[in-house]
């Protein structure tokens, strides 16, 4: 959905297909409060009704952002932002790679794919899945309800393997989408 791109500095500017101009680029550490709170807010917007209350109730910014500081700042996720040209952060991506145990699955897994609902439907999603995956084998989990996500994973070359299970955090089931693409992981 991407019209063009345009490297500036370690950000990737996109101009979508919309008329949107965002930025992508790998997080930091001073941005970990940022995404900490956008993450709270992706999960209001999306799941409120759907997971228990107490659950989203539960969360807070000091340990969101103690999270996402660690992730960032040890390396043990990549993480991506994307951005409006008024520096909100309007998407977030993480990867994270697994030490090559003998799973059938690829190593890489997206861990994160959140994006604020004015934005859904723009391309950010899409642009946020390439600077993440760079068009690696990769896996991931959705909720099983999220039609939606799922036609969009579809869309980018994933396919649901396995059985269901329980997330643990909320109670709902989800699954397991793969894509490989053939090509080898980095």
């Amino acid at each position: 959905m991407t019209d063009r791109r345009v490297r500036r500095c370690d950000a990737a500017v996109s101009v979508l297909q919309t008329g949107l101009v965002v930025s992508i680029r790998r997080a930091r550490v001073d941005d970990a409060e940022r995404v900490g709170l956008f993450q709270t807010l992706t999960w209001e917007q999306t799941y409120r009704g759907i997971v228990p209350d107490s659950f989203l109730d539960a969360r807070s910014l000091r340990p969101a952002t103690d999270r996402w500081a660690e992730r960032i700042g040890t390396g043990s996720r990549r993480v991506f932002v994307a951005e409006s040209p008024e520096e909100q952060v309007i998407g977030v991506a993480s990867t994270s790679r697994s030490s090559g145990d003998s799973s059938s699955l690829p190593s890489l897994e997206l861990s994160t794919l959140y994006v604020d609902r004015e934005a859904q439907g723009t391309g950010v999603a899409s642009s946020l899945l390439n600077a993440a995956l760079n068009e690696e084998d990769a896996h991931l989990l959705v909720f099983s309800f999220n039609k939606r996500a799922q036609r969009f994973y579809a869309k980018h070359g994933f396919e649901r393997r396995g059985d269901r299970q329980i997330d643990s955090g909320t109670g709902l089931y989800e699954e397991r989408w793969v894509r490989e693409t053939g090509r080898p992981s980095r």
